[in-house]
């Protein structure tokens, strides 16, 4: 059965900023596939960030492994692609170190699954150690891109798409390798110790 879920991929789209007064905001979902990939299942589901008038703010693909589903169809939908890197050394790079207690830190956002800092929950789960939350390795990836081709500013996001394919243990150095090919940034995180 299934052992874990973990971050697979994500899709983010910013249609419009929001209103830096606030205001009252919800997050619809549906489900839209779930697909056999490897040992296990890709759970695919579509978000919208909507005010009370319908208007979208934000959209949200995301895909979640589920380690060792088994016994199911696929069915639905898949927005699952993967994007090649392209055939040349990097445009820019960018190191990052993460602490020895990031995925404590990150736990503050809310994301209190033990296999980030239980070593028998990661052991459990197969991992040698506890991994770093992937939306962790996520934030430390865009605001590589961010820096590097924007300036830090973070009104200049328009979408991202990436998929999680190795774990970050908390305290090694995520390398971001970027490439530009026309207004696209494509980039690459990856563990420098690794």
């Amino acid at each position: 059965g299934i052992r874990t879920v973990l971050d697979g991929e994500r899709y983010i789209e910013k249609v419009r900023p929001l209103d830096v007064d606030g205001g009252e905001l919800r997050l619809q979902q549906r489900l839209i596939g779930v697909h056999k990939r490897g040992s296990g299942a890709s759970i695919e589901t579509e978000s919208r960030l909507v005010d009370n008038d319908g208007n979208v703010f934000y959209k949200f693909i995301s895909g979640a492994f589920a380690l060792g589903a088994k016994n199911f169809k696929d069915a639905g939908v898949s927005y699952s692609a993967k994007v090649p890197i392209p055939d040349r050394a990097p445009d820019k790079i960018e190191e990052f170190k993460t602490s020895p207690f990031q995925a404590q830190i990150y736990r503050l956002s809310g994301d209190y699954n033990p296999l980030h800092i239980d070593p028998e929950q990661a052991t459990a789960f197969g991992f040698k150690k506890p991994i770093l939350h992937g939306l962790c390795s996520l934030g430390i990836t865009v605001r590589a891109v961010l820096k590097a081709y924007a300036d830090n500013d973070a009104d200049r996001f328009k979408a991202l798409k990436l998929r999680f394919s190795k774990p970050v243990i908390p305290g090694e150095t995520v390398v971001t390798e970027m490439w530009q090919e026309g207004n696209r940034i494509i980039f690459l995180g990856k563990v420098k110790e690794t």
